[in-house]
């Protein structure tokens, strides 16, 4: 993410990008109607047909949930994606496995019914979800997106700084973060939708900035974007050790939390990596097939 964390959920615009770290998908038909998973995270073995629960693989089987005249599978899920850094893989690999499934059965899916699908099952495993990540997964570069009242997506172009990512070492799930503001915004519905609308506007101008190629104002939103980040209280001190930190980087342009706060990612635009954060280079196409 980019910019739009949060005030996304609510129907306002976001910017996501695509990391080049992937998650590779292999599926092969079987002579039996029995469907194989090998992925680091277990493996696994079903009849098709009733497919048993895994919450390791929660994510696939969601997805085969989808094709279920797919007949007998295997498949072998590996993924480059560093852990280190926080990045979540449950995007890349359900992106992934539908579209693996739906050239397997034969099924023409648009982009659009791809993330369609991904984003119904997000929804119905973590409850709620903007499907940015699934969008940038989908598609890949750095996107505008937003979901309501429909999806829409632009591609974007890229500012001259490359990305860096550290993470804080610890994450607090979206849905518990989502949550936490929720119980805050019942006491105070006004200050919390004028602070979402003033997100909603702070990524607005940091995409038509984008679109002009303006980063000097681009910078400027996502530095902006940061401070509605902390009025949110999702802004926790080791994050704000590590955004004070990039920006002390001689030629750092923008510093903020990447993803809902308190914990995971503090991304940062600068010419060379700073201290202690890793390069994060954009992907330029998301969804690939190698048949």
């Amino acid at each position: 993410m980019v910019s739009g964390e949060h005030a996304v959920v609510y129907g306002h615009a976001a910017i996501v990008a695509a990391i080049e770290q992937r998650i590779h998908v292999r599926l092969q038909a079987t002579n039996d109607d029995t469907v194989y998973i090998h992925s680091a995270l277990g493996e696994y073995q079903s009849p098709v047909m009733m497919l048993r629960p895994d919450p390791r693989l929660r994510f696939a089987i969601a997805c085969l949930e989808r094709y279920p005249h797919s007949g007998g599978v295997d498949i072998s899920i590996n993924s480059d994606i560093d852990h280190t850094l926080g990045l979540g893989s449950s995007a890349a690999v359900t992106i992934a496995l539908l579209g693996a499934l739906a050239r397997h059965s034969n099924s023409d899916e648009s982009l659009a019914t791809l993330h369609t699908q991904a984003l119904t099952i997000i929804r119905s495993l973590q409850g709620r979800g903007s499907g940015a990540d699934l969008a940038a997964s989908l598609h890949g570069g750095m996107i505008a997106y937003r979901n309501l009242p429909h999806t829409q997506t632009k591609a974007l172009p890229l500012p001259p700084t490359a990305f860096h990512l550290r993470y804080a070492g610890y994450k607090t799930p979206t849905a518990e973060v989502l949550a936490l503001i929720a119980a805050r915004m019942a006491d105070e519905p006004e200050h919390y939708e004028q602070l979402y609308q003033d997100m909603g506007k702070c990524s607005a101008a940091a995409i038509t900035a984008a679109q002009q190629h303006n980063w000097a104002t681009f910078y400027q939103q996502l530095n902006r974007y940061q401070q509605l980040m902390r009025e949110l209280g999702v802004s926790d001190d080791t994050l704000e050790h590590i955004i004070t930190s990039a920006h002390e980087h001689s030629d750092c342009h923008a510093a903020k939390i990447s993803g809902s706060g308190l914990g995971d990612c503090v991304l940062a635009l600068a010419n060379t990596t700073p201290t202690n954060f890793s390069a994060a280079p954009i992907a330029e196409d998301g969804l690939i097939y190698h048949d």
